[in-house]
């Protein structure tokens, strides 16, 4: 407790220090506080912005810091600045870690715990932005937030200051066999260059990668730059004894930008790209106001007692407001079925000011100013070392899956699909409930695992290439071919088609993405990802006018509710035409309709009804609703008859209801698709399909 105590004196000591920033601080608070009402889900849609305000104060810092120790000694010490960052970061981020484990481990079910222990390697050894750059390229079907996804800026921020570092760390080298000249200028070029190559990269990565592009440290990097530039020309000068004018009417004016940012910055934009200059551009006004008019303006108002100390909590604040929120919102489903009310994450926001002020007390301010590592670089680097492997460990009971499900019979051998899933189904009954399979494959908790080939990296095209990406199934050498074209639900038919390829001797080629549909209409006015899919669209078009297919079969996920909405509207004509087209070039089109939306995540329902499979089954009516069939079907209507539309609901929801298990096969997966098991099952009525088709097309 003494050592806590003296701790914080030593923190407020620093704070009251004459060169301390006090408005930094403040700004710290305001950035955090933007981010967290934002996630607690107040309408503050643009409060994620905080995260390119720190970047910019966290570059500010980090550049001003090791230019003083450069012209104070002529060197950098890279074991001491590693050193400051341990024992300023690791601690509070290691212990948020070891509690989200723990907790996740009691509450989380099935594949999305073992994606939360791989979040937490990921964010121990300071990778996850790229772990989520990949995530968000190509989507899991695992639905839900990550309650460490906001450790992402953590990662980026550290690569980002180890490329300081060693940028630093090269230039004093340089600088001392020039005897020390030009080594402001030396550091002003080379990050005035890597900052614009960066901020061109964050133009052009949108339009490549969208998603992948908020997270990545590329499209990041030139936000830090600007306040590693800011501290260059800045660090060691003399500061105004008498604050201008202007300064302080550029600093008011930065931070008001900065507020109207937050409150009313359209959140429907590419990000980072050039919109992200509106809050960090204000940003570096407020860092030189604050340097050029200490005491006035913006400063005043920013170095508020209770901002500062906010400012002081940020880091810690930052680590938990997430985990509380999204792990709260896990408990309260598992414990009462239903999600949490608006107030509850508002009031879970708020209470997480007490672990925030428990860790930073009782563990980050000691590690970080008491005796036992502060002055020992070297063995806070160790130390930083042991927690990274301590945050490793903490992630391994999570990795296995637990489940209560068998996947085998007694005697281990499975029955023929002919007798499994929907070849058990009675056209027009319902699976009874109440009757709890003693085995079922796959097993419902891993169901997302359970997918096509095609439906992985490989055979999914990226739309920013303008590629037609194709993968070949079934038998090389045969003279019947079909095409499957479409996104992740057209793919799931995949296992349906090559149970049937070998005896039909079809060859069977995929012109697969992760999410574009296959249609005119264009993406931007069809709800489409990303302008890509415009460009897939146009290479798999050309791709099936050179090398016409015998059969073109394909599928789609599409916002529900029929043509009742203009979007809808569209993707029916988008969908006609794209249909009619190959039609009329004489290649038919079997269009299999896209699968009843659930209402729940039901690999999630099944693990915590696992003894009551019954509770999670559902009505068929408007889970049908709420699915792209709706607008398959107004779209088959305006074709000709070389156009087929297969509508699988009876088998997927017997009955009207749709159950968790048909027939011993778990039939759904997340993202509202069927599991490759249960769609090989119905490869008799596909195959029915599309032989109608290419009889059809062929005279007979």
């Amino acid at each position: 407790m003494a050592s806590t105590e003296a701790a914080v004196r030593a923190w407020r000591g620093a704070v009251r220090a004459p060169g301390f920033r006090r408005d930094v601080e403040g700004l710290r608070a305001l950035a955090v506080l933007a981010v967290v009402v934002h996630h607690a889900g107040l309408p503050l849609e643009a409060g994620f912005v905080g995260v390119d305000v720190l970047f910019v104060v966290s570059g500010f810092l980090l550049a001003g810091t090791l230019l003083t120790e450069l012209e104070g000694t002529g060197r950098v010490s890279w074991v001491g600045f590693l050193g400051r960052r341990v024992r300023r970061l690791v601690p509070g981020a290691v212990l948020v870690l070891a509690v989200v484990a723990a907790w996740s481990y009691l509450v989380v079910p099935g594949l999305r715990l073992r994606s939360v222990g791989t979040d937490v390697v990921a964010a121990a050894t300071y990778t996850l932005n790229w772990l989520l750059a990949g995530r968000a390229a190509d989507p899991p079907e695992l639905a839900g937030p990550s309650p460490l996804e906001h450790y992402w800026p953590l990662a980026a921020g550290a690569q980002l200051a180890l490329g300081v570092l060693v940028l630093f760390v090269v230039v004093a080298v340089v600088a001392r066999r020039r005897g020390g000249l030009g080594t402001r200028a030396a550091l002003t070029g080379v990050l005035g260059t890597l900052t614009a190559a960066s901020l061109a990269w964050s133009l052009w990565a949108p339009h490549t990668a969208p998603e992948a592009a908020f997270y990545t440290t590329t499209s990041r990097g030139w936000e830090l730059g600007i306040g590693a530039l800011l501290a260059v020309r800045l660090a060691g000068r003399e500061r105004p004894r008498t604050p201008s004018a202007a300064s302080v009417a550029l600093g008011w004016a930065g931070l008001a930008l900065l507020v109207v940012v937050v409150l009313r910055m359209p959140t429907d934009v590419e990000w980072p790209s050039a919109w992200a200059l509106l809050p960090t551009v204000p940003t570096a006004l407020v860092l030189w106001s604050g340097w050029a008019g200490s005491g006035s303006g913006p400063v005043r108002l920013l170095g508020l007692r209770p901002l500062v100390w906010l400012g002081g909590l940020s880091y810690s604040a930052y680590l938990w407001h997430w985990p509380v929120i999204v792990l709260s919102g896990w408990t309260a489903e598992y414990l009462t079925g239903d999600p949490l009310p608006q107030w509850a994450r508002l009031a879970l926001a708020a209470a997480a000011l007490w672990p925030a002020w428990v860790s930073w007390r009782f563990l980050e301010q000691p590690v970080r100013y008491g005796p036992g590592l502060r002055g020992r670089p070297r063995a806070s680097v160790a130390a930083g070392l042991a927690l990274t492997v301590v945050g490793v460990a903490v992630a391994l009971p999570l990795l296995p899956l637990r489940t209560p499900f068998v996947t085998e019979p007694p005697g281990g051998q499975l029955p023929p699909e002919s007798r499994l899933g929907a070849a058990t189904v009675v056209p027009g009954r319902a699976v009874a409930d109440g009757v709890q399979p003693d085995w079922v494959v796959p097993d419902p908790l891993a169901a997302a695992e359970d997918r096509a080939a095609a439906d992985r990296d490989g055979c999914l095209a990226d739309p920013a290439t303008g590629e037609a990406t194709t993968c070949t199934f079934g038998d090389d050498d045969a003279r019947t071919t079909l095409a499957l074209v479409g996104d992740a639900t057209a793919m799931q038919w995949l296992p349906a088609l090559r149970a049937r390829a070998t005896d039909r001797h079809w060859r069977i080629v995929t012109y697969a993405t992760a999410q574009c549909r296959f249609t005119r209409a264009p993406a931007a006015l069809a709800g489409g990802p990303d302008p890509g899919c415009d460009a897939w669209n146009a290479a798999v078009s050309r791709a099936l006018e050179s090398d016409p297919p015998d059969v073109v079969v394909t599928s789609g996920a599409t916002p529900g509710a029929g043509a009742a909405t203009d979007l809808d509207a569209r993707l029916v004509r988008g969908y006609a035409q794209r249909w009619t087209a190959l039609g009329r070039s004489g290649v038919p089109v079997v269009v299999i309709g896209d699968t009843p939306a659930a209402p729940d995540d039901l690999d999630v329902c099944a693990a915590w009804h696992a003894g009551a499979l019954e509770e999670c089954t559902f009505p068929a009516a408007p889970a049908v609703a709420a699915s792209g069939l709706p607008v398959q079907r107004a779209a088959a209507e305006r074709t000709g008859p070389r156009v087929r539309l297969l509508d699988l609901t009876p088998w997927v929801c017997p009955g009207g209801r749709c159950p968790v298990v048909v027939g011993h096969v778990a039939v759904h997966r997340p993202g509202d698709r069927v599991t490759a098991t249960y769609a090989r099952t119905l490869a008799p009525r596909v195959g029915r399909a599309v032989t109608a088709a290419l009889r059809q097309a062929r005279g007979r």
